[in-house]
This record gives C-alpha cells, sequence and structure tokens, in this order.
C-alpha cells in the first residue's frame, strides 16, 4: 500500500473538513435562523464564517497532529511503510467521518435544544439510553442521515487519496529530495499554528467565538468538534466542585466579592452569616393556613409548552379536560423554565441550584439546606415524590431522599397498584400515574396527614405515543401546520401526546375538584421545557415562545390573597416555590431566590431567566445577560419577536444586575453546600451514613 503525500493529505483534510463544517452552519443558518439576518445582519454573518472556519482548522489541526502525524511516522521506515500507508488511509477516513458525523448531529441537537452542544447532550447515557435511542429513531431520519455522513466521507476521501497519492511518499522524498523536509517542517509548523488558532498570548478560545450581539450568529461559529469539548470541560467543572473557595466563580457574573453582591441585592453584609439570613426568609403568620394547612401538588410537566396553548381553539382541541381549569384558575402567560432539559431544570427548582448535574456523583448523598421541600418537611408535611418512569433513571429514587422528601415513588410501584398499566419508552402512562398521585391524596387525607407531592410525567416525550385505548379529541391541525418544524406524519403524534398530557393533568383536577379535597389542595403544574421540535422557531426572533411554558394555579378561595395577581407578569421557575410558600405555610423559613407571583414585587424583580444566561422581561430581552457585554434586544409591538436593540433601557440593565447577582449568590451558596457536606462527610467515622 503506498504511502500519502503527508503535506498535501494534511491540507486536503484540512480543507475539505472546514468546507464540511461550514456547509453545515450554512444548514443551521437556513433551517434555524430568521432569514432576515442574512440581509441585515451581513457583516456579522461573514465574520462568524470566517471565525468559525478558523474554529475548524484549529480542530482539524488538533486532529491531525494527534492522528496522522503518528500515522505518517510509521511510514518512513521501510519495513513498516506499507502498514503506515493502511494506517495514513484509516486515520484520513476516521477525521472526515467524525467530522460529518459531529456536525450533523449538532445539526439536529441544534434544531431540538436550540443551542450547539451542551453537558445535556450526556443524557444519551444517563438517561434510559434505550429511551433515548428510541426517541431519536422515532423522530429524526436516521438511515438518511447516516447514508449522507457516509456518501460526504467517501467523496472526500477519494479526493484526499487520489490527489495525495499522485505525489511521492513521505519516505520517499524525504530520501531523494532536499525540498521535502522544508515543506514537511513548513507543514508542521502550520498545523501547530493552525492548532493554537492565533498568535499572541492566548490561544484561539470561547470567548472569540462571539463576534457579535446576535446570540445565534455567535452560535454559528464553533464546530461541533468545538462544542463537544466545550460540553466535556463544562460537565466536568459542574461534578468538580472546588471545595476550597466557594467565591471563585463571582467574576464570571461580573463581581469581585461577595461585599459586591449583597451590595447590589440590598443584603446587610457579605458575610456568610449575613448572606444566609438575607437568603432564608419567613412567610408571613396566617392564622387560618396555620390551623388548616392545604395539601399543595406540583406537577412537573414534560415538554409542556405554552406556544402551543396559542392554536387551543374548539376545532383544535388541545388542552380537553384542561381547559376549564385554564380559564378559571391562574395561568402566567409570560413564564420561562429555569433549563433546557428535564433533569437540569429538576435540579434548579428542587435544589435551587444553577450547578447543574450536581447530584449525580457523591454530592448525590448531601441534603442541602436550600432544597425546595424543606419547608414543608419543617412545617410537618408528608413530603412525596411521584415519578412515571424508573427511579434508577439520575438515581432520584436515592437523590430525592435525601433532599427531604420521605417517600420516592416510581412506575414500579402505579404497576403494583394497577397491574394492567400500559408503559411507555420512558415508563408509564400519564394517566395512572395521576390515578396513583389521586390515591395518595385520599389515603393521606383519610389518616389526617397533610402532603406535599411533587409529580414528573414522562408522557410528551420522543418518541411520541398515546395509550392504545385513548381516542385522540378533535383536531383540525391547518392553522398549526404551516408552523410544523417536523413533517406532518411525526408532528401529528406530537400534538396527540401533548393533548393527552393536557387532557390527564384536567381530569386530575376533576377528580380533586369533585371531591373531598376541592376546598383544601392547591396544584402548581408547569413545564419542565418547551416542545421544541414540534414549530419552527427563528433565532433570536422567536427566543420567547422557544422557551415559555405554562404556569398554572389552582388556588381555593379560602387560601387566595387579597393581591390579584397579573397573569401577563414575567416570571419564571424561580418564583414558584415562594409562591407555594407563601399560599401555604404559616411563618415558615423558606430559601428565597425569586419571589411570589401573588405578591407585589418590584419592577426590577420582574423578570425570568432561561438556562442562568438569557434573561426576559417586559423592557426587552438580554441574550445572554452574563458577560461583559450582555446583547439588548427590544420587543415589537405585540411584545412576540424580538429586535437587536443598539442599547438597553436603565430598567433592563438594572434588572441584568439584579439577575447576576442572584445567580451569583445561587452559585456561591451551592458552593458552600457541597463544602459543608463534604466537610461533614469526612468528619464521620468510615462507612457512617451520609445523611444531614
Amino acid at each position: 500500500m503506498p504511502t500519502l503525500s503527508f503535506s498535501r493529505a494534511v491540507w486536503a483534510v484540512l480543507i475539505l473538513g472546514t468546507l464540511s463544517f461550514t456547509g453545515f452552519r450554512i444548514a443551521q443558518l437556513l433551517s434555524y435562523g430568521d432569514p432576515s439576518l442574512i440581509g441585515q445582519q451581513c457583516k456579522e454573518l461573514v465574520r462568524a464564517f470566517w471565525m468559525g472556519a478558523r474554529f475548524d482548522f484549529k480542530m482539524l489541526a488538533t486532529g491531525l497532529l494527534v492522528c496522522f502525524v503518528l500515522a505518517s511516522l510509521i511510514a518512513v521506515p521501510k519495513f513498516s511503510r506499507k502498514i503506515g500507508g493502511y494506517v495514513q488511509r484509516a486515520m484520513v477516513i476516521a477525521l472526515f467521518f467524525a467530522t460529518n458525523f459531529a456536525a450533523i448531529c449538532q445539526y439536529f441537537y441544534y434544531g431540538f435544544y436550540k443551542t450547539p452542544f451542551t453537558p445535556i447532550l450526556f443524557g444519551l447515557y444517563e438517561d434510559d439510553t434505550h429511551g433515548v435511542i428510541a426517541a431519536i429513531w422515532s423522530d429524526y431520519p436516521v438511515v438518511w442521515a447516516w447514508l449522507m455522513v457516509i456518501a460526504l466521507t467517501w467523496v472526500q476521501t477519494r479526493l484526499t487519496f487520489g490527489w495525495a497519492r499522485g505525489a511521492q511518499s513521505v519516505a520517499r522524498v524525504i530520501k531523494f529530495c532536499w525540498r521535502a523536509p522544508a515543506v514537511v517542517l513548513i507543514t508542521l509548523l502550520a498545523l501547530v499554528f493552525f492548532a493554537r488558532g492565533q498568535l499572541g498570548k492566548f490561544p484561539l478560545r470561547d470567548q472569540d467565538a462571539v463576534v457579535c450581539a446576535n446570540p445565534f450568529i455567535n452560535d454559528l461559529v464553533r464546530n461541533a468538534w468545538q462544542t463537544l469539548y466545550d460540553a466535556v470541560k463544562d460537565r466536568r467543572q459542574q461534578i468538580h466542585i472546588s471545595t476550597d473557595d466557594p467565591t471563585r466563580q463571582l467574576a464570571v457574573y461580573g463581581f469581585h466579592s461577595l461585599e459586591e453582591v449583597a451590595h447590589t441585592l440590598g443584603a446587610k453584609s457579605g458575610s456568610r452569616q449575613d448572606l444566609e439570613a438575607f437568603i432564608f426568609q419567613r412567610t408571613p403568620p396566617n392564622e387560618f393556613v396555620k390551623a388548616h394547612p392545604p395539601h399543595v401538588v406540583f406537577a412537573l410537566m414534560e415538554s409542556w409548552g405554552a406556544h402551543q396553548l396559542k392554536f387551543d381553539t374548539a376545532q383544535n382541541n388541545l388542552t380537553g379536560a384542561l381547559k376549564k381549569h385554564l380559564e378559571r384558575d391562574t395561568l402566567f402567560h409570560n413564564f420561562f423554565s429555569a433549563q433546557l432539559g428535564t433533569h437540569p431544570t429538576l435540579e434548579a427548582l428542587l435544589l435551587n441550584s444553577p450547578l447543574t448535574p450536581l447530584t449525580q456523583g457523591s454530592y448525590g448523598f448531601m441534603s442541602y439546606p436550600a432544597a425546595a421541600a424543606k419547608p414543608f418537611k419543617e412545617q410537618g408535611y408528608r413530603t412525596l415524590f411521584l415519578y412515571g418512569g424508573s427511579n434508577a433513571w439520575r438515581s432520584i429514587g436515592r437523590v430525592m431522599k435525601h433532599q427531604y422528601f420521605d417517600e420516592v415513588y416510581d412506575m414500579g410501584n402505579i404497576i403494583e397498584r394497577y397491574p394492567d398499566a400500559q408503559r411507555n419508552v420512558w415508563g408509564i402512562y400519564d394517566e395512572y400515574l395521576f390515578h396513583f398521585a389521586y390515591d395518595l391524596l385520599q389515603d393521606s387525607e383519610a389518616r389526617g396527614e397533610k402532603v406535599f407531592l411533587f409529580l414528573l410525567t414522562t408522557t410528551n416525550h420522543p418518541p411520541h405515543q398515546t395509550p392504545d385505548h385513548y381516542q385522540p379529541l378533535a383536531l383540525e391541525l391547518s392553522k398549526m401546520a404551516p408552523h410544523f418544524s417536523a413533517d406532518t406524519q411525526n408532528a401529528q403524534k406530537m400534538v396527540w401526546t401533548y393533548q393527552y398530557a393536557n387532557h390527564q393533568l384536567g381530569l386530575f383536577l376533576d377528580r380533586i375538584s369533585h371531591s373531598a379535597l376541592n376546598e383544601k389542595t392547591l396544584v402548581a403544574a408547569t413545564g419542565d421545557h418547551n416542545m421544541r421540535a414540534l414549530l419552527h422557531y427563528r433565532q433570536p426572533t422567536d427566543s420567547k415562545d422557544l422557551y415559555r411554558v405554562p404556569a398554572y394555579f389552582r388556588v381555593p378561595q379560602a387560601y387566595r390573597p387579597s393581591f390579584k395577581p397579573d397573569p401577563s407578569r414575567y416570571a419564571g421557575h424561580r418564583d414558584i416555590f415562594p409562591s407555594l410558600y407563601h399560599l401555604a405555610l404559616s411563618d415558615a423559613v423558606y430559601p428565597h431566590f425569586g419571589d411570589s407571583l401573588f405578591a407585589e414585587v418590584p419592577s426590577q424583580n420582574q423578570y425570568a431567566i432561561v438556562a442562568f444566561e438569557s434573561l426576559f422581561s417586559r423592557e426587552g430581552a438580554l441574550l445572554p445577560f452574563v458577560g461583559r457585554h450582555p446583547s439588548a434586544f427590544d420587543w415589537d409591538v405585540s411584545q412576540t419577536a424580538l429586535a437587536a436593540s443598539a442599547d438597553s433601557t436603565p430598567l433592563l440593565q438594572e434588572q441584568g444586575r439584579q439577575a447576576r447577582a442572584w445567580l451569583a449568590l445561587a452559585d456561591w451558596y451551592t458552593r458552600y453546600q457541597v463544602m459543608q457536606g463534604v466537610q461533614r462527610a469526612n468528619a464521620q467515622p468510615r462507612g457512617a451514613k451520609v445523611n444531614e
């Protein structure tokens, strides 16, 4: 097997690999971006593609240095030249395949999450791997994607082999031509330079991927190899939290000390005692609530987006039995999820943590003072966690028992009670989960217990399926169809499961309303994130609809405060538990990382944070709000679409400053809790159980 020309093969891989990455950038721009960007922000797009090519050369050069240079060295000695030729070709094929496979995966990943690769990617093996693969097979053109990757790789390798084989081999040229060492040396130096990315003190890095104020254009810069590397790096930082200095990340949010954070938020000082006194506040004394504590139910609904509700009509019935409850109870429309995935959202809600995944390793054995269930447990509630899947998922069966939940139930408990219950890829269908939840409430009521019940559903998730016996309600999709991102068949399946999940929640609320639980049960429901793959979203124009989720509250008359809530108020997941504490608990200590939706709050606190990087309010949006130069966006007249703004209003700037301070405080306190937990664990005798 003749060897390949080292220099020619290197340049072929660099150029053809970059063209491949660039092609997928163009596909991402045309598929997920606002078409107006091409005309209105042409210069920014040119900078993005130029910087993207530099990142491409960086990653490809690194791959060549690691793989192809070593393969070429094998080809130098005469005795191993034939093997070296095979290894060279294998490395070229591997590099092209890895380029194309990673790029097409990120293309579809961006279509679902609307972000390049992030640590959520590792859910492939941390979640139910079988379920993830089944969802991918159901919702994406896997066969066509594979054929495209194989075909593109074949074309690239044939071009490379044809061009590089036509020249003399590395070994022969080194032996007979004085110019070859210079050519090889220049090529090696070029690879080293490209792998570094630029001259100067720092190599090409994440900060260089920010080319303008538009976050979607910035997302085009880093290729799939780079974002995958960054995701791995971020995940390592998230899991392995340094316990020597919990203030180490304050600078990321724009603060040099806890004193600055305290001053911004109005805390007494930056000392640990004063900050904890600021974090933990009390609900007002309420004699009626104290004498008649209500049951509290929190339903975290899988993929429950708010945008879809816009298309709910009598002819296109998306809500079923839930419709009347949405109309007569309280529904907040401008409400946003804390994170983009189920487990990150769960940790944000139940642990008040911006760091995720927090509970996947040894940190899951710790009990966090800022855990959301703790105030209920301290007030004598029986705290229950009910999941429609397996409690082995993300180890929640173990983790939640350390987070002040008395009992954790999963699909095994549901099937034990309902042996005929139908299962889906991820667990049990929602109707059986809600039946089981109602039974728990009835049993607790009969025993005279007050209950805090947290529900996590599974049905409205790819691959979208409903039970065999379910007959979809009336659907007329003509007005939704032009907005579909998925093909018609898959889109219809998504609409069915969305309708099914809503209908089952509505039937659960019906059962409560028609029972003795009616006047003594509070119910809150929200989505863990939007169903992103159903409708098409232009970035960043449609960011609001992309991230919105409903926030529904069923509050019996006796527990309603005199303050009338504003359904159009901008808020997010951080505000749900403070609302429940104020509605259901009297004189209770609680972690204050948000504000009650049923109380008046100053305008600078009326905003929502998504993924701890994007901020939305009536004043506009900051995408992102963390960093040296937050990018401001204005609303159109309908407060639906966003457009880049030359400058943000003073109120939006203040909201961004407050949000960064709250985020810095939550980051510090999460790290401080971990530090305390590690110290307690180390102080215990070997083999002792880690508990509090």
